[in-house]
C-alpha cells in the first residue's frame, strides 16, 4: 500500500454501470462505479468530460439510490461518501 493511502479498509475493484443524478434539474449522467464499501463508492464518468460535481448527488444503481456528497474530484474520477 503506498504511504499516501491512508485507507482503513481495501476496496474491491468493480466495474457497475450506473447513473449519477445531481442539480436541481435533476441532470443524469452515465458512470461505472470503480470501487464501493459502506461508506462511498469511487466512480468513473463516461461520456462527460470537463465536468465538475460538489455538495449532493445521487448515485443510482440498478439495486437502489444512494444519496451521497462529493468528497473529491479528478479529472473523470468522483470520490462520493455515502449519507446516512
Amino acid at each position: 500500500m503506498p504511504v499516501s493511502d491512508y485507507r482503513k479498509r481495501e476496496r474491491p475493484r468493480i466495474a457497475v454501470k450506473a447513473q449519477l443524478i445531481h442539480g436541481p434539474m435533476k441532470e443524469s449522467h452515465a458512470v461505472v462505479v470503480r470501487n464501493m464499501h459502506e461508506g462511498g463508492a469511487k466512480v468513473r464518468l463516461v461520456d462527460t468530460r470537463g465536468l465538475t460535481f460538489s455538495g449532493a448527488v445521487v448515485l443510482k444503481l440498478a439495486s437502489g439510490e444512494r444519496e451521497c456528497a462529493v468528497v473529491w474530484q479528478k479529472g473523470d474520477e468522483v470520490g462520493l461518501r455515502f449519507e446516512p
